[in-house]
């Protein structure tokens, strides 16, 4: 199965949804919040691309999600799933143009 295809059901079926203490200290520095990212996490629909990133944990699979947010802004985010809990590492939203 696709990477894109594979990540985009674990989060429509995903209920366990954690955030490592790496998000909490980041998000004082950026535009976003707990609930913005658990919102845009459930909406699939709006999921852009998938990147797989290496990890270190055994059983482990760490992933870097670009959300559509608006025609302005992503929402990246960076998502590690072990068994059926997403727990979300950091997230950052960027300009759309930037990136281009």
């Amino acid at each position: 199965m696709e990477t894109y295809e594979k990540v985009r059901k674990f989060l429509d079926e995903v209920e366990d949804i954690r955030f490592k203490k790496h998000f909490y200290d980041r998000i004082k520095e950026r535009p976003i919040s707990e609930e913005l990212v658990k919102e845009y996490l459930k909406k699939t629909d709006h999921l852009l691309k998938v990147e797989q990133q290496k990890t270190n944990i055994e059983n482990e699979e760490k992933y870097k999600l670009w959300i559509k947010l608006s025609s302005k802004y992503n929402l990246v985010v960076i998502v590690a799933i072990s068994g059926k809990v997403l727990y979300t590492i950091t997230a950052w939203n960027t300009n759309r143009k930037w990136q281009k």
